[in-house]
């Protein structure tokens, strides 16, 4: 073969190595780039579901600690009435604080539900009988005995929540 031929063979083949080296190239570039893509948007979207559960979080600590408040002044109301007539059944609570307990409870209820953690989660809604079996005690002994739990008890889940709500940060 002469000279020409060789060239014209030497070219086709660097053509087709530099051609087959910018497609493989190109090729890892783009797996890349969709590789880093799809952790953004994994981030992206672990961003999202941990401020949704550090809102969340925050919301119902409030709500717990609106509810403690509100089964706090039932419970004072219970006792003036208990006080003055010695009956602890004849409990008459106001239809304004009632409907302030059924709205708070109602919204502990769905912020519960949206807890990511399942023990938090079930913590948190047995508090929520608790507070309901302290509102609705049938004896003063009782209704002292259960205010005395509940009080323990939001003690120890107000820090549960807040490690939660740090482990969302």
């Amino acid at each position: 073969m002469d000279s020409i031929t060789w060239g014209f063979i030497g070219t086709l083949i660097g053509t087709i190595v530099g051609a087959s080296a910018s497609i493989f190239t190109t090729k890892i570039n783009n797996k890349n780039a969709i590789r880093i893509q799809e952790g953004i948007e994994r981030n992206e979207r672990d961003e999202r579901f941990r401020k949704f559960q550090r809102d969340n979080l925050l919301e119902l600590q409030d709500k717990l600690s609106n509810g403690m408040r509100l089964v706090a002044r039932a419970y004072v109301k219970d006792l003036e009435n208990y006080k003055a007539a010695s009956d602890w059944t004849s409990s008459n609570l106001s239809s304004e604080l009632n409907n302030e307990i059924a709205v708070c409870f109602r919204e502990v209820s769905i912020r519960t539900e949206r807890v990511d953690d399942d023990k938090l989660r079930d913590e948190i809604a047995q508090f929520r009988r608790k507070m309901t079996e302290c509102l609705i005690a049938k004896s003063f002994e009782s209704a002292n005995e259960r205010m005395a739990d509940l009080t323990l008890i939001f003690d120890q889940k107000m820090p549960k929540l807040g490690v939660a709500l740090r482990e969302n940060y």
